[in-house]
């Protein structure tokens, strides 16, 4: 075989050769130099190449080999029955919480409606009705690596907060219980769900609920930087063997369905911090254009942009923005 291919090379060689030496016999030695041309390929080595792998995306390729990292089950949002969570497995808190809050699921109206008030916060009518108070509980859709447990708080300064809060379902036992599922609880510092965000909260249930049709929220975590030794850091603590991080911030969107048909947007930022004591508390303080929250949080509230907002700057002043 390496004899046959050295007398073709040499033979390609002589033949390139006598073109440069004399051009009149190109023509002539054009079937010389074929010749030699297929005698050298007869003596190469021939790979056959799978067709399918070298036209088939590198992607592809992976997928069908090894697969694609996943995010375990918290690809998808995780549904209950009144409200939504997308889970954040890196951080072991919800990355948000969607809630639709009625009129209906809070008042009465009706002398006949019989139900009663089992929301936890109401431990004398809960016993009355013989209710027991909800405890907390994981979401079995969670792989077990990015959980986060009641221990993960225990001998720490932090306290377990409720993004969907159980006061919003006063009447649903079982809506009720859901709100104490982990996935739906961040850590705040004590002192935090009795200022402005208890304040928040109650703005949406007595005033936002009673005077519109409907009410959205979302809820979630914020991590803000902040600035160190003329240096901009990301600081923030993390706890237990679960290392749950702890938010820096939280903020609400709020979407206003009004009975004339208009949506209207309020969103606010609140730092995760006690109120100092005497201090007033202003609503219009926490007011935040949502593209701060979006750039904060790394989410689009609107990305299909299928919603149009209208301004309601009379009812809350000129700080409130529309999208």
């Amino acid at each position: 075989m390496f004899r046959n291919l050295s007398y073709a090379a040499c033979a390609l060689a002589v033949g390139i050769k006598n073109q440069f030496d004399n051009p009149q016999s190109i023509i002539s030695s054009e079937n010389s130099l074929t010749l030699s041309r297929l005698n050298l390929e007869r003596c190469l080595p021939q790979v056959k190449a799978s067709g399918q792998e070298c036209q088939m995306y590198v992607g592809d390729r992976i997928k069908r080999a090894v697969g694609f990292p996943q995010l375990t089950a918290c690809c998808k949002p995780l549904r209950y029955k009144d409200f939504i969570i997308s889970y954040d497995t890196k951080n072991r808190i919800p990355n948000w919480v969607y809630e639709h809050l009625q009129y209906y699921k809070f008042y009465k109206d009706d002398p006949c409606d019989r139900r009663a008030n089992v929301c936890p916060y109401k431990e004398e009518e809960g016993r009355l009705h013989g209710q027991e108070k909800p405890k907390f509980h994981p979401d079995c859709r969670i792989h077990g690596y990015h959980r986060a447990d009641v221990r993960d708080y225990c001998d720490s300064e932090y306290e377990l907060g409720l993004m969907a809060d159980p006061a919003n379902y006063p009447f649903d036992a079982e809506a009720c219980a859901e709100t104490q599922v982990m996935t739906n609880v961040v850590p705040i510092v004590p002192g935090f769900s009795c200022g402005p965000w208890f304040d928040l909260q109650c703005y949406i249930r007595e005033k936002l609920v009673r005077e519109n049709k409907s009410v959205y929220v979302c809820s979630g975590p914020l991590f803000l930087p902040c600035e160190n030794d003329g240096k901009v850091q990301m600081k923030f603590d993390v706890l237990g063997e679960g290392e749950v991080s702890v938010p820096t911030h939280f903020f609400k969107v709020i979407i206003i369905e009004t009975h004339d048909g208009n949506l209207e947007l309020e969103s606010y930022m609140v730092p995760n911090c006690k109120p100092d004591e005497g201090e007033e508390v202003k609503l219009d303080d926490y007011l935040t254009p949502l593209c701060q929250i979006e750039h904060a949080s790394g989410l689009i509230f609107f990305p299909e942009k299928k919603v149009c907002f209208t301004s309601n700057n009379k009812r809350r002043g000129a700080r409130l923005h529309a999208l």
